[in-house]
């Protein structure tokens, strides 16, 4: 059974931080892009759909209209008998009563909201369009409309955020006891508003917020991965089979995707992906036989060897889990984790391989050398 992940690439303002690939959001321009997301469904029409999670972007955006036709289609186009969790992405300013009803109707059963701070000037500063009050009222109606299965994004470690301001960030945040929690330290992507305006980050006062989290947040949650903190039951299926390296559908542009041993990326430009899954067949044709924006402008087969790294590299993540001893039985990746286990930056757990705690914000670097 697959996962599928749907790229809205819309927005109504990019944030100053996002290297997301995102357009501004047009009414006509998203009918389109609606259409053309139903067209290369089609071709996965016999695939069994395990999970689904719709992001962006911002999902959100799109006008009640649009999302109807969107999962409608999804849901006759796909084998959907076996579906388990379907999370839809929203910011509160293009959230609505109206919305949060459809997609409960619809079949969504879990939300990842986009608060990114409970302060307003920092909001501010992140380029957000929405304030406090904003994300509390959508998350109050999202709970009365049923949704028992929520997740909230927090962004920390901001150049003008103290440990004590964080502090009161996750107080607010413990407040109001969400499901799931998806905490970043904030960087400082290529081709973003921060990075053409010199913006940095102080690593030093990042580690701290983070050690600041996990004695704050693990009373509560289960910290199952790195940057996720879920309450029992209440872990992302859909993104811890990404940790298990299992195969999913990307569709969008943008999109990635790992299917029959390929990963791939769609095409990054909304009218191209457009043009080339809605013209003629000839004109498809046409465009792919003279390599004009083909679909998938990135691909690589996994073979065994990099499926081993790979395996490696995403299950370390997976901090309660992690990775059978038996998945290091390559003689390089052997002789890592001889050299990780003397250092004790990993630890064995029964005949599982796991990060040691105090090493989990620098665990980047320990998972990195899986590839040399």
């Amino acid at each position: 059974m697959m996962g599928l992940y749907v790229h809205i690439p819309f927005c109504r303002q990019r944030c100053f931080y996002c290297g997301f690939f995102s357009v501004k959001y047009d009414l006509v321009l998203a009918d389109r892009y609606v259409c053309a997301l139903i067209e290369h469904a089609k071709r996965f029409s016999n695939e069994k759909i395990r999970s689904i999670y719709i992001g962006g972007g911002t999902p959100s955006v799109l006008s009640i209209k649009q999302i109807q036709k969107l999962i409608e289609s999804l849901n006759s186009v796909l084998d959907m008998s076996k579906l388990q969790e379907f999370t839809f992405e929203l910011n509160p300013e293009s959230s609505s009563t109206e919305k949060l009803d459809l997609l409960k109707k619809l079949g969504v059963n879990r939300l990842s909201i986009g608060l990114q701070s409970t302060e307003d000037r920092l909001l501010k500063f992140l380029g957000r369009v929405h304030n406090f009050k904003a994300f509390y009222d959508i998350y109050d109606v999202a709970r009365k409309e049923g949704f028992d299965n929520i997740n909230i994004d927090l962004i920390y470690g901001l150049p003008n955020q103290a440990v004590k301001d964080w502090k009161e960030v996750l107080e607010k945040v413990l407040i109001l006891d969400s499901d799931h929690l998806s905490l970043y330290p904030l960087s400082i992507e290529n081709d973003t508003f921060f990075y053409k305006n010199n913006i940095t980050v102080n690593n030093d006062i990042q580690r701290n917020m983070y050690d600041v989290t996990v004695k704050m947040l693990n009373k509560k949650y289960d910290h199952y991965e790195i940057s996720n903190w879920a309450k029992k039951y209440k872990r992302s299926l859909h993104n811890t089979n990404y940790w298990r390296n299992f195969e999913y559908i990307g569709l969008g542009a943008g999109a990635s995707g790992y299917f029959n041993r390929v990963r791939y990326k769609n095409i990054q430009s909304v009218e191209e992906y457009i043009n080339l899954l809605l013209s003629s067949q000839e004109t498809k044709n046409r465009l792919v036989h003279n390599k004009i924006f083909p679909l998938e402008v990135e691909n690589e087969y996994i073979d065994k060897h990099l499926y081993k790294t790979e395996t490696i590299m995403l299950g370390l993540r997976l901090l309660n889990e992690g990775l059978n001893i038996n998945c290091f039985n390559n003689p390089k990746h052997n002789a890592t984790l001889l050299k990780c286990l003397n250092n004790k930056t990993l630890k064995k757990r029964n005949k599982r391989i796991v990060l040691v705690e105090k090493y989990v914000f620098v665990s980047n670097y320990i998972i990195s050398q899986f590839l040399n």
